[in-house]
């Protein structure tokens, strides 16, 4: 009997795709410590091998081990040695190594034509075919295995260049500045290559807002009333005071006469489909992080609930049966968008400016056979809505424009008003401002209810949001649609940015500077950009893979020769920003600037003048942020402790204040009486823990989400103190004492307060 080798990249894609090749006849076996699927078809054996992603891992030679010890040039041209990374999976593949047929079912994108080929040199190849498709939906998988196509070796060659280049910049930059600022182990300096200008957009914005210096300019507005409200703006720019008195002086309280009033209708265009990038935009508004819409994204996908979501494509393949996908969603929450959509004439999706041929953009394939929760509710709504608007009729808006004279002078009133709601009927996260116009006559006399002269600044710049900062790196070509919300969170948990508007810290400041001072070239767009045209025409053949990873290293020849011709100065700069720390806002006490510094192990938060008494140590795993509010036993500011999975904490900002340690004690210690305290553990979890450790080692564990408020009791089994658990609406009583007779059996509702 033929044997068909199918490698799929994941448990839950392999899982699926063997589900809807088998009719559901698959059954899951186990060979050597990893899974595989077993199923007949066609009275052939197929037999699918699901990866947890790459098999082989990139690495150095094991004598470039010692970052202190290495030669970095030496290391620049250092071979590429692979590691197995998945030896459990490489078993079970050589128990089919001699297979008739081998069906590669990665995504289809480099990174998955990648990891599809680096498991062919474990097997016995024949014959090698490419199951390539964009849903893991049943109409999908069918066609892919009945018409597949060839490995694509440049697709798989160009992810592997990229790998290499990214692993020996990565590796010999990152050493480099770590050893330079003495910065080593957990503190290291990471450094990218596509990480180093995405930092470099964030700081030359900072640095114009920095220098920015407002103008002031002034605005006359008179409000008129013809049945309602309406205002009129001068309509020339003032920057000078005396010319916007006089002017003002002469139309206040002046009746105006309409010179010219014009009416028209016009569409407000549907938005164009989700790629990749703009559906991380639109998360990023619902308050999910790029990476964290990814990660669900990828799992809806592998649900079968949405098309593969990494993809440039904003325009709908014609094989694509729209219709049949609304209907589908009329058997769901979202019948009446459906229905919407369905009762046009024609569907006429919109497109977007860039059509591609390998993924099509993201769209709904099918609907939950359960309800979703939480964020993965909103992004596969974010989804539907999305993709239901593209079908929809285009929204129509009224523009008014009225010319009136006051006196002499010019004012224009400009109105729009919705007159159509079209796709806004269906894509809630987008809302149209909305101003009033009345209809006017040409000489019709109005008259001022308000006459009002504003003095405004022009404003700075606006820091980067996470969307905005999708959008410059895609228009700048840093990075690809598969990595820039990795490369965000990597800036993130690196501590070079921090916040959303984005806002660079000391760290990222002090190492940005650094480079811009050696080597200005490394933190531009354009040195990226070529790199991934390079990629490209590896893909397309007229490159080849050694050439640019070649190239690459001569390039990084050259850079670190300038870094470590200032490596003390490099140093200077780096320290000097961590220094001086983060600003926090102004101290209450003088006016002064606060800064948060931040050491290894612990905060410093010290006001500028020296003199002042702001100067504590904060030992703390979180975030910590200026709060408005006073402490009510020393009147010093308050601050807030931002960590993950918890509530925020409050506390005063004098770690040794009354206030602090009465709040963190939850009650008396069983054992020897002392105070039990709420401190939190290095990986941040937090705990009740006795105030005489260590001659006492009484310890408990503590939910780590929602607010634990204390109680007088004392737990009759156990002399535990009772804590209340304030979770959303549930509040409930418990002993914090896990295994205590408090809490048997985990029914919480007998406890409820």
């Amino acid at each position: 009997m033929t044997l068909n080798l199918i490698i799929a990249e994941k448990m839950d894609a392999g899982r699926r795709i063997a589900y809807i090749l088998s009719k559901k006849t698959s059954k899951q076996k186990r060979s050597k410590g990893s899974f595989y699927i077993e199923f007949e078809s066609n009275n052939e054996r197929n037999v699918l091998v699901p990866l947890s992603g790459h098999v082989l891992e990139a690495d150095f030679p094991s004598d470039f081990k010692d970052w202190l010890k290495s030669d970095l040039n030496l290391l620049i041209d250092s071979r590429i040695v692979y590691n197995v990374k998945n030896q459990r999976a490489i078993n079970t593949l050589k128990n089919f190594k001699d297979a008739d047929n081998i069906i590669i079912a990665t995504d289809y994108d480099r990174e998955g034509e990648l990891i599809g080929t680096e498991v062919l040199k474990f097997l016995n190849a024949k014959n090698i075919k490419r199951a390539k498709f964009s849903a893991l939906t049943e109409k999908e998988i069918n066609d892919a295995f009945s018409n597949t196509i060839n490995v694509d070796y440049n697709l798989a060659d160009s992810a592997q260049a990229r790998e290499e280049i990214d692993l020996i910049w990565g590796a010999v930059l990152t050493r480099f500045f770590s050893i330079a600022s003495n910065r080593l182990w957990k503190d290291f300096i990471s450094v990218g290559r596509v990480q180093t200008p995405t930092l470099g957009l964030i700081y030359k914005r900072e640095m114009e807002i920095r220098s920015f210096v407002p103008e002031k300019y002034y605005k006359i507005k008179i409000t008129f009333n013809k049945n309602r409200d309406f205002d009129a703006y001068y309509n020339n720019e003032l920057k000078d005071r005396k010319t916007a008195e006089k002017i003002f002086s002469e139309v206040k309280n002046m009746p105006g006469r309409v010179k010219s009033f014009d009416k028209e209708e016009y569409y407000i265009y549907r938005p164009a489909p989700f790629n990749t990038n703009e559906f991380l935009r639109e998360a990023s508004y619902l308050g999910i992080s790029p990476a964290r819409a990814m990660n669900i994204a990828e799992k809806l996908y592998m649900q079968g609930l949405i098309s593969y979501p990494r993809t440039d494509n904003t325009v709908y393949n014609k094989s694509i049966n729209l219709k049949s996908i609304v209907e589908k969603l009329k058997k769901s929450e979202f019948s009446m968008e459906a229905d919407l959509v369905l009762s046009q004439e024609k569907i006429l999706p919109s497109r977007g400016k860039t059509e591609a041929t390998d993924h099509p953009p993201i769209y709904p394939v099918s609907v939950p056979s359960k309800e979703l929760t939480g964020d993965y509710k909103k992004i596969y709504e974010l989804i539907v809505r999305r993709f239901l608007a593209t079908l929809y009729k285009n929204a129509v808006a009224v523009r008014s424009t009225a010319l009136i004279d006051v006196n002499g002078h010019d004012f224009i009133s400009e109105g729009n008003i919705i007159k159509e709601n079209g796709w806004y009927d269906i894509y809630k996260y987008k809302s149209y401002r909305e101003y009033f116009v009345p209809d006017l006559e040409k000489n019709e006399v109005l008259n001022g209810r308000d006459y009002e002269l504003q003095e405004k600044e022009t404003e700075p710049p606006r820091r980067y949001d996470v969307s905005s900062l999708l959008k410059a790196m895609e228009s700048l070509n840093l990075g690809t649609k598969s990595t820039r919300h990795d490369i965000i969170d990597k800036l993130y948990s690196r501590n070079f940015v921090t916040g959303n508007p984005v806002k660079i810290t000391p760290l990222g400041e002090g190492f940005i500077k650094s480079i811009i001072d050696t080597n200005p070239r490394i933190s531009e767009p354009e040195m990226t950009a070529e790199l991934e045209m390079d990629m490209d025409k590896i893909a397309s053949g007229t490159k080849t893979k050694d050439d640019v990873v070649n190239e690459s290293r001569r390039m990084l020849h050259s850079v670190l020769n300038d870094f470590q011709g200032r490596t003390s100065e490099i140093n200077k700069t780096i320290n000097d920003y961590l220094n001086t720390g983060e600003s926090l806002g102004r101290c209450p006490l003088d006016g002064n600037e606060l800064f948060l510094i931040k050491y290894r192990d612990h905060y410093k938060i010290k006001c500028g003048d020296e003199n002042c008494r702001i100067d504590f140590n904060i030992y703390s795993n979180g975030r910590i942020q200026l709060n408005d509010s006073k402490c009510p036993v020393c009147s010093l500011p308050m601050i807030k402790i931002i960590r993950k999975g918890q509530s925020p904490e409050v506390k005063c900002i004098d770690p040794a204040c009354d206030y602090n340690k009465e709040k963190d004690i939850y009650g008396t210690c069983p054992a020897d009486g002392g105070n039990l305290v709420l401190r939190q553990s290095r990986y941040g979890k937090r705990f009740l823990g006795c105030s005489n450790y260590p001659k006492c080692t009484v310890t408990y564990p503590l939910p780590q989400k929602g607010i634990l408020k204390k109680t007088d009791k004392k737990c009759q089994y156990c002399g535990a103190p009772i804590i209340v658990l304030i979770n959303g609406r549930r509040h409930f009583e418990f002993c914090p004492k896990i295994d205590c007779e408090f809490n048997r059996g985990g029914k919480i509702e007998k406890n409820k307060v």
